[in-house]
């Protein structure tokens, strides 16, 4: 899913230079350009100047707050992918975060699966066979690939993706085992613990939080 960033520009505002130079060389393997700023007056040029995909911003730029952009920002563009990087968990900065739909809230020192996992999830932004779920995952219909809320990749059996995808049309209500005979099975002849058992390896596959199971009723996505 990551290949969809090969085109897309990144703006990084970091006042370190040694974090940027090794962040920007790991970066670089999976974006297309790199835009780095020190400074929120600078970073507002480039996005001025350049097309702009995606953010990754460092909240202590100097005298500076990198929320401060943020919230510039998210007052004319709510749907691009900004990834908000910190040196520590400052309480204060956590909760004026969390109203700014961001991506990641990364602490630094950056773990490698932490970095990637972020990369996927922004990826999913411009991936427009991707839907996102109710629960957290996410669905990329033309590869019948599952990905969790931390950006794992789980692949999908043709009846376990048609189960996927009957869920998705239903959101909102209970998937009934007939329901399930009808766009999973084509009607063919299964017995109810077929499917019971269908499920189980499902749920298993994918996590139990998944789906709920409604007793004598069927089934719907977790939450």
């Amino acid at each position: 899913m990551m290949t969809v960033l090969k085109n897309k520009n990144v703006l990084l505002v970091e006042d370190n230079d040694e974090f940027a130079q090794n962040f920007m060389t790991l970066l670089s393997l999976f974006v297309g350009a790199i835009f780095h700023c020190k400074d929120i007056g600078s970073a507002q040029k480039v996005l001025v100047d350049e097309k702009i995909d995606m953010i990754i911003c460092d909240i202590k730029l100097g005298d500076e707050n990198g929320l401060d952009f943020i919230e510039s920002i998210r007052k004319n563009n709510l749907h691009m992918p900004i990834v908000i990087l910190s040196g520590n968990k400052n309480e204060e900065f956590l909760f004026r975060a969390i109203p700014l739909n961001l991506v990641a809230y990364l602490l630094k020192p950056i773990k490698y699966k932490e970095f990637t996992e972020t990369l996927t999830k922004c990826a999913q932004f411009f991936t427009p066979s991707t839907l996102m779920l109710k629960n957290g995952y996410s669905f990329d219909q033309n590869n019948r690939l599952l990905y969790t809320k931390e950006g794992v990749a789980i692949e999908l059996g043709k009846k376990e993706a048609a189960f996927v995808e009957l869920l998705l049309a239903n959101q909102n209500r209970i998937v009934t085992k007939d329901m399930m005979y009808e766009s999973i099975w084509n009607f063919d002849c299964v017995s109810d613990q077929a499917i019971v058992n269908f499920v189980m390896r499902f749920r298993k596959k994918v996590g139990k939080e998944f789906i709920q199971t409604i007793a004598e009723a069927g089934y719907r996505l977790g939450h």
